[in-house]
């Protein structure tokens, strides 16, 4: 594919490489900003004559005059080629990751190969006098780094000023800072450290084979850089390993077997038939969700683990974790335990919002801190229905998803509380909360951001008050249940949706037309009076909060089903671009990436086969990729700025949704929808990742006839399986 931007990251351990190709430089991010440290990196071939030929990521020779990437969930891999030396270059830089192995993917350590071999053919094209002898090439540079070599290896250090960051009226001020050396180490795997800053391996191309260069890149904190709660939490890698030599020995020792795992891992997202670009927008997403993670240990040996939202540096912001949430059901469920463990830790008293009839209500922060501070919201206000309902749905999911009660039994009397406000937010008794209603689309116009009787929230609270019902009954059957107060107001939130929210051939942004008592939560100034612009607009958020209760088969309200398809598919038409789907078709010019993939992913669930606007997502990602200041993963076109991004986690939710995967633990029944009459893909929530066994689902269509097949059948065993509309075979 196109060069672009790319970063080989580490789960939780805060040792992210981004390389630019478009800037020509490398940087290392530890602690602090993603262009924390700028490097210059020169990885190339040295001829006899003593020309450098490099990939563009630094240093003082020539590029290759042609160049190309490839990139799985665990390996990026740079190539240059030059026809002229009848060579070569590639670049691999493998970033071992595997589901539910945290001492294999914490490990902040990476295997880099530079491979140099003769170009078999190009083009029409041939070559009189081919490189056949030089050296393989490995330099750091930059501004303000220390090197020091030693023996097979060489080191290099450099400062980072790590912020706690406070955000009041919209406007970022520092608190506090702490400054702590990063330091990384190059080990030679085979190749001789040249000075301070380089290795060199020479290669003879006579005999028509290849040479490589092995190093293992690692770096390595002794002192913790994470803040929780006042007290220092060190890194949870430090369980695993007592020093980053012995971590280095590990590696070196076990790489066979880890790339053994990782080459699974990468092969059921490459062998699936969802396309090149779905892909390739995994791997970016996956290297750029790694890069926002931290996973350390608080005092009493608790875990904290979180995820920065990116360029914001919020840590576990709640509605970025509700779209990310599809990366830890299709592969890590535990992630997410941890989170809906924390999220409880920050919750306000709801009758600050709502008012003294609230008592006993509750609402949770929108995040956890910022930076490299864990203890308190950062962000300048709350989105309190928003929170709530996000919270319900993924405990609920995940308790159905997976069968196990407990989390969900410690964290009902928060859940109650939680859903007591969102009760109580509805204060003329719509159903359609109309107190708290700030949301996540903060670009958005005043109707869809924060506008009262919201359709898109009212629509979640009812999907998240129907959850918490279902769990309730769950855990509780017929005893101590709050169900049926939870599923009353449902009902009413439906009736007022079937009566009001409908205009035409969409539901409306909001049921409120007028700006009357209207607050911008940003400035806390009253809207000027008049119509609220956009209240009867297409939006492609009516169904968001469906999602979840399609995932975990749970029984579903009695909405008007086929009016959300129909909103799905006219919305889709009145807000499309180049590039995605704008917020609303008039009043909202910016796209978010990862809320045009969940949307597809919930017309998937209706029939609705939307997965190759895909195509559009990843030309955009390309095109920033290689473009000014590129960012890595870019959830937002050109007028914000929501970049270095983890929320592309939501790609992840496209196997299952494209099976159309309904699972409940509880009853231990899998359903499954295929979307297209011609599918493959792993059913991944029943991969046996400790055998490196997965079953597929396969659908081809024989004589006009859908037929299914699941293979390995034996890692199901158990469950009640059904396929609809196509005949299910034995493999």
């Amino acid at each position: 594919m196109h060069i672009m931007s790319d970063c080989a990251a580490r789960l939780g351990s805060r040792f992210n490489l981004i390389f630019d190709p478009h800037g020509n430089r490398l940087f290392h991010n530890a602690y602090g900003d993603f262009r924390e440290q700028a490097l210059g990196l020169t990885v190339g071939v040295r001829t006899p004559g003593g020309e450098v030929w490099h990939l563009p990521f630094g240093g003082t020779g020539r590029i290759f005059p042609y160049l190309q990437q490839r990139a799985t969930l665990t390996t990026i891999e740079y190539c240059g080629v030059h026809p002229g030396l009848w060579v070569e270059f590639v670049l691999k830089v493998r970033a071992p990751f595997y589901p539910r192995d945290a001492k294999l993917s914490c490990a902040p350590f990476y295997y880099v190969d530079l491979t140099v071999r003769p170009l078999k053919k190009w083009r029409w094209t041939s070559c009189k006098e081919p490189l056949q002898q030089g050296e393989i090439v490995f330099a750091l540079g930059g501004e303000g780094v220390r090197f020091t070599r030693e023996e097979g290896r060489f080191r290099y250090a450099f400062p980072s000023t790590s912020e706690q960051q406070a955000i009041e009226a919209g406007k970022s001020r520092v608190v506090a800072s702490q400054t702590m050396l990063v330091r990384s180490t190059i080990t030679c795997q085979d190749g001789e450290p040249v000075g301070p800053n380089a290795v060199v391996k020479p290669f003879d191309l006579r005999q028509g084979g290849e040479t490589t260069l092995q190093l293992v890149w690692s770096a390595w904190s002794d002192e913790p850089v994470l803040e929780a709660y006042g007290e220092p939490a060190p890194f949870k890698y430090h369980e695993f390993f007592p020093s980053e030599a012995k971590m280095v020995v590990w590696a070196q020792k076990n790489r066979k077997t880890v790339e053994k795992h990782c080459d699974f891992l990468d092969g059921l997202f490459e062998q699936w038939s969802l396309g090149r670009a779905t892909s390739n927008l995994a791997a970016l997403a996956l290297h750029s969700f790694l890069a926002n993670s931290w996973w350390a240990t608080r005092k009493g040996g608790k875990d904290w683990f979180s995820v920065w939202e990116g360029s914001c540096y919020f840590h576990s912001t709640i509605d970025v974790e509700y779209n990310d949430s599809l990366l830890y059901f299709a592969l890590w469920p535990e992630l997410l335990d941890m989170l809906l463990d924390e999220w409880p830790e920050f919750q306000i008293d709801g009758r600050q919002t709502i008012g003294p009839q609230a008592k006993g209500t509750a609402f949770l922060c929108h995040d956890m801190g910022s930076k490299h501070v864990v203890g308190r919201q950062v962000y300048p206000h709350h989105m309190e229905v928003e929170e709530n309902a996000n919270y319900l749905l993924l405990l609920a999911a995940r308790t159905f998803f997976t069968g196990e009660p407990e989390l969900a039994r410690r964290q009902m009397p928060v859940c109650r509380k939680l859903g007591e406000f969102i009760v109580q937010a509805d204060t003329d008794g719509t159903g359609f909360p109309d107190k708290g209603t700030a949301n996540t689309i903060d670009d958005a116009s005043p109707a869809l951001q924060y506008g009262r009787e919201q359709v898109y929230l009212a629509v979640k609270a009812q999907a998240a008050l129907w959850a918490l019902a279902e769990m309730e009954e769950h855990l509780f059957g017929g005893k101590e249940s709050k169900a049926e107060r939870w599923r009353a107001s449902v009902a009413k939130g439906i009736k007022t949706l079937n009566e009001k929210g409908w205009v035409g051939d969409h539901f409306a942004v909001t049921l409120d037309r007028t700006t009357e008592g209207l607050t911008d939560p940003w400035t806390h100034e009253p809207l000027p009076p008049g119509e609220l612009k956009g209240w009867n607009d297409y939006s492609i958020y009516t169904a968001n909060g469906l999602l979840y209760l399609f995932l975990a088969n749970m029984k579903m309200p009695r909405w008007k089903m086929a009016r959300f398809a129909d909103d799905i598919e006219n919305a889709e038409l009145a807000t499309r671009t180049p590039y995605g789907c704008t917020h609303t078709a008039k009043g909202d010019p910016i796209v978010w990436i990862s809320q045009n993939l969940w949307r597809d992913y919930v017309a998937a669930y209706m029939g609705i086969d939307m997965l190759d606007n895909v195509e559009a997502y990843w030309e955009y990602q390309a095109l920033t990729g290689d473009n000014l200041d590129s960012s890595l993963y870019y959830d937002t076109t050109h007028q914000n700025n929501l970049n270095f991004y983890p929320r592309g986690a939501t790609v992840f939710g496209a196997a299952l949704c494209a099976a159309g995967l309904r699972l409940n633990a509880v009853t231990r029944e899998l359903r499954l929808a295929p979307t297209r009459t011609t599918l493959r893909v792993p059913l991944l929530p029943f991969v046996d990742w400790q055998k490196m066994r997965a079953p597929w689902l396969i659908v081809r269509c024989r004589e006009g006839v859908p037929v299914a097949q699941i293979t390995e059948r034996d890692l199901l065993k158990g469950w009640k399986v059904h396929v609809a509309g196509a005949e299910l075979e034995n493999a």
